[in-house]
């Protein structure tokens, strides 16, 4: 029997190293799975080293909004001052057996989770709220204004789910090499269905959500 394609959704507060673990586990093992990045739609401008159509799709606010009338997308949001979406055909995706790993904040992590039964939700964190601002200065792609509102809504983002868990799993990203080999112990289960992750020096448990 054919595995059923699942939808990856991986959701970070700022700085806390999302995108370079998703990158890092596509280089690995994302030819071998079956495995690509989703890749979303905003109005923000692109980053030093972005690439329209990698990184993201950069739309200007006003067809966003259209595609937001349209239907187009199966979830948007209004973030940090820019609009954040997914297609809708991520759905369309799953049906013809393409898994992917979609990078989206919680908002948008609890709206797909209620459109399809096939997400695996994965948050991933740091220790402390220092290091992501060390993090987030460090890249030098925002002014302190910015980094600020990032900083506080990452606050937000840890104790809801401390409080209010929804994710399947967690991982610590405090040793890199360590979250990428979770990372892929966790994607690897999924798609064997074993429920058994089998990462080196730490236990991760699915949790019951």
């Amino acid at each position: 029997m054919e595995k059923q394609a699942k939808l990856y959704i991986i959701s970070a507060p700022s700085g806390a190293g999302k995108s370079t673990l998703v990158e890092a586990i596509l280089n690995k093992i994302g030819s071998h799975c079956s495995l690509s990045r989703a890749i979303t739609y905003t109005t923000r401008q692109p980053r030093i080293n972005e690439r329209d159509g990698y990184d993201f799709h950069f739309l200007t606010e006003e067809t966003f909004k259209q595609r937001i009338e349209q239907g187009f997308f199966l979830e948007w949001s209004n973030a940090h001052t820019a609009y954040y979406g997914t297609p809708r055909s991520i759905l369309n995706d799953l049906d013809r057996g393409q898994s992917s790993l979609l990078v989206i904040d919680r908002v948008g992590a609890e709206k797909i989770r209620a459109q399809t039964k096939h997400a695996v939700l994965i948050w991933i964190t740091v220790p402390s709220m220092a290091i992501l601002k060390e993090r987030l200065v460090k890249r030098e792609t925002e002014d302190q204004a910015t980094i600020e509102r990032r900083l506080k809504r990452a606050q937000e983002e840890i104790a809801l789910e401390e409080q209010t868990p929804i994710y399947d799993y967690h991982i610590m990203n405090d040793d890199f090499n360590q979250a990428a080999t979770e990372l892929e112990a966790i994607i690897m289960a999924e798609i064997e269905g074993s429920g058994q992750v089998a990462a080196p020096n730490r236990t991760i448990v699915r949790q019951a959500v």
